[in-house]
């Protein structure tokens, strides 16, 4: 599942209303994100791999 965060527009691994794979909290501002079916677009470790 990929989670979009819509303010960078960047694409992370995890959902809504929990984590990120690189560690964001998707709850903190949850208006910023939104359940995507898009690529990953996050380098980081987590994401990316």
């Amino acid at each position: 599942m990929a989670v979009k965060h819509t303010p960078t527009s960047e694409i992370h691994s995890g959902t809504k209303g929990g984590h990120t794979g690189c560690g964001f909290d998707t709850k903190l501002h949850p208006d910023h994100w939104v359940n995507s079916s898009q690529k990953i677009t996050c380098g980081k470790n987590g994401c990316k791999n």
